[in-house]
């Protein structure tokens, strides 16, 4: 029985690829001169962005890429993050369902506080949980631990739902259930090699109605979610 939900939020709640995608391409092109490939960055999907940028382009170069990106960020993130069909639906669903609800996110607490209230979502989840909260970011169990700590919720009884390998890890590590979002960025068979979630759903709402997993209704209804 489900009784708590943990989300990640970047290419799981919020579409903020015309974020990223126009955040990276910026930033890369005015340190390095050009446009980077962006392959090797959504590799690193699911990492803190400090840690994805010093990975593919080292220290110097990825610190000062970084700050570029951060800066651009600033700027332009309102007017390009996007929801994710039916997201705001299935929260408000499951909110009067009673289903207590966190995100853990590798971005820190305040872009994604940033982003959630942008999309109108922020008021669905009892807690936040940035890279910047913990010491050890996802794959960590650290911040998904966190956040059960938080809703006071046990593992067993949670579900984990992410685009990101690192979100799956994360939550296993936990001892949680996990569900992948099929319309991650990360090529499948790249996604299985790092980590193998109990299922995958296509769309958000698909917690609502799918029979691998039985949602707790605290108002005396149950649901079933894959």
């Amino acid at each position: 029985m489900i009784r708590s939900i943990i989300f990640d939020f970047d290419g799981t709640l919020a579409n903020t690829l015309p974020v990223i995608f126009a955040c990276y391409d910026y930033s890369t092109e005015k340190i390095l001169g050009k446009k980077a490939d962006r392959a090797p960055f959504i590799e690193t999907f699911g990492q803190p962005l400090r840690v994805c940028l010093t990975k593919i382009f080292g220290e110097e170069k990825g610190e000062r890429i970084c700050n570029e990106y951060r800066a651009y960020q600033d700027l332009h993130h309102d007017e390009l993050i996007r929801p994710f069909p039916k997201v705001k639906e299935t929260l408000e669903q499951l909110h009067r369902m009673q289903i207590p609800m966190a995100i853990v996110t590798s971005k820190t607490t305040a872009t994604c506080l940033r982003g959630a209230r942008c999309l109108d979502i922020a008021q669905y989840f009892t807690a936040v949980i940035g890279a910047d909260a913990v010491k050890r970011p996802k794959p960590d169990p650290e911040p998904t631990l966190l956040a059960l700590e938080k809703l006071g919720a046990r593992p067993e009884e949670t579900l984990c739902v992410g685009d990101a390998p690192y979100d799956i890890l994360s939550a296993q590590a936990a001892g949680c259930h996990t569900a992948a979002v099929s319309y991650t960025q990360i090529e499948k068979a790249k996604f299985l090699s790092i980590a193998e979630p109990e299922c995958w759903i296509d769309e958000l709402a698909d917690l609502l109605n799918s029979k691998h997993f039985k949602i707790r209704d605290y108002t005396g209804k149950s649901g079933w979610m894959a």
